[in-house]
């Protein structure tokens, strides 16, 4: 009887387990720009319900300090890295914006401030960029290359997506961190900011 009681409650716990974990297996976007070779991903909402179950899952801003200046920023992202840089001396050939190259310290800087946290290459992650393509996509490859496989991709950002049709029209108000009520600010933490090193 004590077996049967003992089997019973293991086939519970791990069945809990099991749908906990699925509760934030969002599926694949289809938009190939959002693919990741992890495979993970959340919205704005499961990442702060993730952070909220488990203080140790870490989210990432991967936008630039002027994003995170004049576009604002959340202080619940404990590591703000920049995976690309924008260079100002042209244009990007391909879209209305000045060229962009990826940040190459990008994975080391991502170290050393995991290492501070009491985090490494095991932890989970949570990648935040400004939509969660552009910016967030490549790092979570180029942190693949180095072993991270719990890398998450917060699919609609920080700003969220572009409303497709009304008065409204390409403004970016459809979900992300900002329109879905969760907490950010303009006050930069000098704790947290990136800083450039030259």
């Amino acid at each position: 009887m004590k077996k049967l009681t003992l089997s019973w409650l293991s086939a519970a716990a791990l069945a809990g387990l099991m749908s906990a974990s699925l509760v934030h297996a969002a599926p694949a976007p289809t938009d190939e720009k959002k693919q990741t070779p992890q495979g993970l991903y959340v919205d704005a909402k499961e990442t702060a319900e993730m952070m909220k179950k488990d203080p140790k899952v870490i989210l990432v801003d991967v936008r630039t300090p002027a994003e995170w200046q004049f576009v604002g920023y959340t202080k619940d992202a404990q590591i703000m890295i920049p995976s690309v840089f924008f260079k100002y001396d042209g244009m990007d050939d391909k879209k209305p914006r000045y060229r962009s190259m990826p940040n190459a310290n990008f994975v080391a800087e991502l170290e050393g401030k995991a290492a501070e946290l009491g985090a490494d290459e095991n932890s989970t992650y949570i990648l935040m960029c400004r939509s969660g393509a552009t910016r967030a996509q490549p790092a979570a490859k180029m942190m693949a290359q180095y072993g991270y496989k719990n890398v998450y991709v917060m699919t609609d950002g920080f700003e969220g997506d572009k409303v497709k049709e009304g008065d409204k029209k390409d403004f970016r108000i459809k979900d992300g961190w900002k329109n879905v009520g969760l907490p950010w600010t303009y006050d930069l933490d000098a704790k947290t900011a990136y800083i450039e090193k030259n």
